[in-house]
């Protein structure tokens, strides 16, 4: 099976982080979340409320990113 590496960070959209790596691994696939640091991420869901024209942004779950990527720039 694949080995898969999910990008995120902070804030990202719960959903749009939990359903890939859960169905990822349902599969059989190896799947693995990155971020900037190696550290507990908070995720963040959208929802609506009566009479706003946009969504608000909630606290969500905590999810734990297992690589740090980091840049590494030459000079």
């Amino acid at each position: 099976m694949a080995k898969v590496l999910i990008l995120t960070g902070d804030a990202v959209e719960a959903l749009e982080v939990y359903y890939p790596l859960y169905r990822l691994k349902e599969a059989g696939h190896e799947a693995h979340v990155a971020a900037p640091t190696k550290k507990t991420l908070r995720t963040v869901v959208h929802d609506f409320e009566p009479g706003w024209e946009t969504f608000t942004e909630k606290p969500a779950y905590q999810l734990q990113a297992d690589l740090a990527v980091t840049s590494r720039q030459e000079v």
